[in-house]
């Protein structure tokens, strides 16, 4: 009850769904790595072959989650909405790859810690904001104006 009067009370809208894809990212992430371990270890799959296959459940998982739910679109599922989810998937994807390799391989930070500090900055500056204007624009309709940089900003207040 607490919990649903602070969500609620002077958050804004940006700032809720912003919370809500949050969540969807956890919980694709968590099925990811569930279908990983149990592709690898009890189905005795390829690592790599196994890496992908979760990855790509974890990508369903998140878009499903992020369109029923974290942006309320009620509109018919279309390719062209899931063609450019998959392309900014890509490039959230080289986004983070390049930014593990600035952090972990040349300045040196572990890379597990690389990985939590690029997905955080990856997150914020590209994936929500090109999930809010590109793939759900209609579901962020509330938010019309905002450019990318703005609705990150939005989404940290």
């Amino acid at each position: 009850m607490a919990w649903s009067l602070l969500i609620h009370r002077g958050v804004s809208d940006v700032t809720k769904r912003f919370m809500r894809v949050s969540v969807s990212g956890m919980v694709a992430t968590a099925v990811d790595v569930v279908a990983l371990i149990l592709l690898v270890e009890l189905l005795r799959s390829h690592v790599t072959i196994a890496a992908f296959l979760a990855a790509a459940l974890g990508g369903v998982t998140n878009f499903l989650i992020n369109k029923y739910w974290a942006f309320a679109d009620d509109a018919p599922l279309e390719l062209r909405q899931v063609t450019i989810y998959a392309l900014v998937s890509l490039v959230t994807a080289a986004f983070t790859a390049a930014a593990i390799h600035i952090l972990a391989v040349l300045i040196g930070i572990p890379y597990l810690f690389a990985k939590a500090i690029a997905a955080a900055l990856v997150f914020l500056l590209w994936t929500y904001p090109a999930q809010a204007r590109l793939v759900f624009p209609d579901a962020s309709a509330a938010a019309a104006g905002d450019s990318l940089p703005e609705l990150a900003l939005d989404s940290i207040d």
